[in-house]
């Protein structure tokens, strides 16, 4: 903070917990001193934080809302009483908020989401659109970027800087023949663990310097919870603990080297919770993009013989075959 220009005496946010943070005001009185006493004061909290007494309407210049791509837009009318300018930092080609209720449109939308009003991208007029990702590498990047940000996603240069030997970057689409399989193969966790023996031990470039890839180098992620436990087994039995395994909604925010998806169902048209689900965008999204130099995404050929019975779930099918057919030569 004290970098960035900002007296950290001037900083104050409620914590539960007791360990070291570079402010001292941890308390929900801190921030309502902070905020009654002369000069400026930066604040942070929840939407509860924002919407109490400690913090009276209109008492703050600006309040900004981090993962607005997941905040809801009822919650972001709620804090919206504290200040009279939002900014609003997200991606609403994530993964929207967890809710345990259900709520009339347009209240359960995030506040991004509202914004880009059926935009993939922020127009400029709505917002700035920040095109760099420091993460994936260009080949990786260039088919994200196809799927869900309308071209306009561009790998910064300190990601191309990275590399991993004897793989191409980019997405590889492993077909796995199956029949039957609604929530779990033991067909793909076989061939996920044939993909991580492939690539561990492969030389990693990165942070300027070189070492061989390792299990914690390589993220799987599974549709659904019962092929996480099915692929947790097969690793495990294989000699391969280190690997992380997990659903879409856990990964999201994490990265490494490789990620490897299972879409686990034999025919879309048997998925639980429907294609609506299995092949969301936003979820295919999010599971590639923890990716920093490839993607390798494992399905029975059969999962996309299917026709939508509207035009969403065309465009949903569409994405997702094309960023299969994006496969690079192994």
């Amino acid at each position: 903070m004290a970098k960035a220009g900002v007296d950290p005496a001037r900083v104050a946010k409620e914590v539960k917990h007791a360990e070291a943070l570079p402010w001292e005001q941890r308390s929900a009185k801190d921030v309502a001193r902070l905020l009654g006493s002369p000069g400026g004061a930066l604040i942070g909290g929840t939407a509860w934080t924002m919407t109490g007494s400690n913090v009276p309407a209109g008492s703050l210049d600006l309040l900004v809302i981090d993962e607005a791509g997941q905040f809801s837009l009822a919650n972001t009318l709620a804090v919206a009483q504290a200040s009279s300018r939002l900014l609003l930092l997200g991606d609403p080609q994530q993964l929207p908020q967890v809710s345990q209720g259900a709520h009339p449109e347009p209240v359960d939308e995030s506040a991004l989401g509202w914004v880009s009003a059926g935009h993939a991208t922020l127009p400029p007029e709505l917002g700035y659109f920040l095109a760099d990702s420091w993460r994936m590498t260009s080949e990786l990047c260039r088919a994200v970027s196809e799927l869900s940000y309308e071209g306009r996603l561009r790998s910064a240069p300190a990601a191309d800087l990275r590399r991993l030997d004897g793989v191409p970057a980019g997405i590889e689409t492993a077909m796995v023949e199956h029949s039957g399989n609604i929530i779990s193969s033991i067909e793909e966790a076989a061939e996920v663990v044939r993909q991580v023996l492939r690539h561990l031990g492969l030389s990693w470039h990165a942070e300027q310097s070189t070492r061989p890839l390792d299990a914690t180098d390589i993220l799987v992620v599974a549709a659904y919870n019962a092929q996480v436990n099915v692929i947790r087994d097969a690793l495990d039995d294989a000699g391969l603990a280190g690997v992380r395994v997990g659903t879409v909604d856990k990964f999201q925010g994490q990265e490494a080297a490789v990620v490897i998806v299972s879409m686990a169902c034999s025919a879309v048209a048997e998925a639980p919770r429907g294609m609506e689900f299995l092949l969301s965008r936003n979820r295919i999204n999010v599971a590639v993009s923890r990716g920093q130099w490839r993607a390798v995404v494992i399905r029975a050929p059969e999962l996309t013989n299917y026709l939508p019975a509207h035009p969403e779930g065309l465009e949903q099918l569409g994405g997702f075959i094309g960023l299969c057919q994006r496969s690079v030569a192994s």
